[in-house]
């Protein structure tokens, strides 16, 4: 059953100074991975190399690609330039990812 995004619960993640970044990460992907029907990874950019960091257990088959900044990317099925509200998920993300 899909679910309606909340950016509050997002934002509420990534605030909790008790989690780890891999925890926080882990977690934004599962709230992702619900309302969006697919796997999500956050993967720490390395030059030309996407390496894994945190995510769903769920395989991703396709091979979209979102450069969040520099250092970091999502790799999912599911193409966030689709989405109406893909600007506002992504600006969260990238204003989290920025420290």
């Amino acid at each position: 059953m899909k679910k309606i995004l909340d950016c509050e619960r997002i934002i509420d993640i990534f605030e909790n100074a008790e989690w780890s970044l891999l925890a926080k990460l882990t977690a934004i992907a599962d709230e992702l991975s619900i309302c969006f029907n697919t796997g999500i990874y956050f993967c720490e950019i390395k030059g030309k190399r996407w390496s894994f960091f945190a995510g769903s257990s769920d395989t991703v088959f396709g091979s979209k690609r979102f450069q969040v900044n520099d250092k970091w990317g999502i790799i999912s099925d599911f193409d966030f330039d689709q989405y109406t509200d893909s600007h506002l998920i992504i600006n969260i993300i990238r204003g989290m990812l920025s420290d």
